[in-house]
């Protein structure tokens, strides 16, 4: 199998879109900590306890937070205007684009698609994000997808898992050839980036360049700020 690590790997500009700053932005605005807590704290109704409610996304949302090529330090990326999928197309799109599963409790999609400028690699990639209506739908689609990953086979043989890190609720990564999926959920929302020549560590900095924009929209913030 051939995968070609990239020695380098696509840095996240810094200011407000750096891993570390969203963080500390929604910790500061859910008043919890954690990895990938990107959660809004509602007062209880019984004895003062706090519910949390778990991050979620409109339409403007789901287009705010994927990446843009400004996002990333390493080379000139291009790639069209970001695509707002809506809730009546949202299901047969997101089935079609995450294994043939069920996407149950999907609202809505949003699809990015970045290259790089003069590579004679080809470096393409491919964000997509989709907001559920529950955080137990969202799980649902990734385990699906997980598992159909896990025993997909083909002409091309199977899908390997990576171990990436990337600070959302759920994370795992698979990759066959010259590509590589990485899937992640925060809140409500699932993170789907698709890379191809990218390499495993390439292909983790791009999914935290998203996690970033995704921890940042969720909290009420400006990715862009």
């Amino acid at each position: 199998m051939s995968t070609g690590r990239a020695a380098g790997g696509i840095r996240m500009r810094t200011g407000v879109r750096g891993i570390a700053v969203a963080a500390a932005m929604v910790a500061a605005l859910t008043g919890c900590g954690g990895d990938g807590d990107a959660t809004e704290a509602v007062t209880g109704t019984g004895g003062g306890e706090e519910k949390y409610q778990p991050a979620a996304l409109d339409a403007t949302g789901l287009i705010n937070a994927l990446p843009l090529s400004s996002d990333f330090s390493s080379g000139t990326y291009s790639g069209g205007d970001a695509e707002l999928v809506p809730e009546a197309e949202a299901a047969e799109f997101c089935s079609k684009k995450m294994e043939d599963v069920d996407c149950a409790g999907v609202k809505g999609a949003g699809i990015k698609d970045l290259a790089l400028v003069g590579s004679s690699s080809e470096k393409t990639a491919t964000f997509t994000l989709y907001g559920f209506g529950t955080e137990a739908q969202a799980t649902a689609v990734l385990k699906a997808v997980e598992k159909v990953r896990k025993t997909s086979q083909g002409e091309a043989g199977p899908f390997t898992p990576v171990k990436v890190e990337t600070g959302a609720d759920e994370t795992f990564a698979f990759e066959r050839d010259e590509y590589v999926g990485v899937y992640m959920r925060v809140g409500t929302v699932v993170s789907y980036v698709s890379t191809y020549r990218f390499g495993p560590e390439q292909a983790q900095s791009a999914a935290q360049v998203q996690l970033g924009r995704l921890q940042v929209v969720a909290a009420g913030g400006d990715p862009d700020a």
